[in-house]
């Protein structure tokens, strides 16, 4: 498998993830493990690019409010792009490529808990930037415009990453559910072998 690049993230966005489909052996699974994969690093790299081009011209030309905001997403582009590639070479690269099929399932198993844990953060996320908007609100409070601006900024950070990950965790889901008779004709064949001491 080849390492990421810039191509990717044009490509991944138009490829079809065909969840109808009945998985009937493990490629199939293995295939569409990959490009629900693919298809979250690249939503989450656009994302990061969004976030980047908007916010650095945006630096240079805001005051008060919307330059605290843009500072904000900038920190949060370096922090998804970050995670953009950890989670690429992390899960494709290292763990899905290597092992076999029981070890492809737990692989799979585990990016829905990640993705769930992330659901958490995520929802941690929404209140910590509540919490900041009102604290700009507070009469007297130093810096106003500093702390609704972060507030504001990771409010939206939150609700983005909640909707993605929720999304990308349904279709990792869905996937996983299409595999069901594949594995459970899996082990009952290796239920009758072991009986038959086979």
């Amino acid at each position: 498998m080849e390492p990421i690049n810039w191509r990717f993230f044009l490509v991944m966005l138009r490829k079809r993830v065909p969840l109808r489909e009945i998985v009937d052996e493990l490629r199939d699974f293995d295939e569409r493990f990959v490009l629900i994969l693919h298809k979250h690093v690249a939503v989450l790299g656009w994302w990061c690019f969004i976030n980047a081009a908007v916010g650095i011209p945006a630096l240079l030309f805001t005051k008060g409010f919307w330059w605290y905001f843009m500072l904000m997403n900038l920190s949060w582009a370096g922090i998804n792009f970050f995670i953009v590639f950890h989670m690429y070479e992390h899960t494709i690269m290292r763990r899905f490529t290597q092992g076999n099929i029981y070890k492809r399932f737990e692989v799979q198993r585990h990016v829905e808990k990640m993705l769930l844990f992330n659901v958490g953060l995520d929802a941690m996320y929404i209140f910590a930037g509540l919490y900041l908007i009102t604290l700009a609100r507070v009469p007297g409070m130093n810096y106003p415009e500093l702390w609704a601006g972060f507030g504001w900024s990771v409010l939206v950070q939150g609700v983005y990453l909640l909707v993605n990950d929720n999304v990308f965790h349904w279709m990792h889901l869905v996937n996983f559910r299409k595999c069901r008779p594949y594995l459970e004709n899996l082990i009952e064949t290796q239920y009758m072998l072991s009986r038959h001491g086979l």
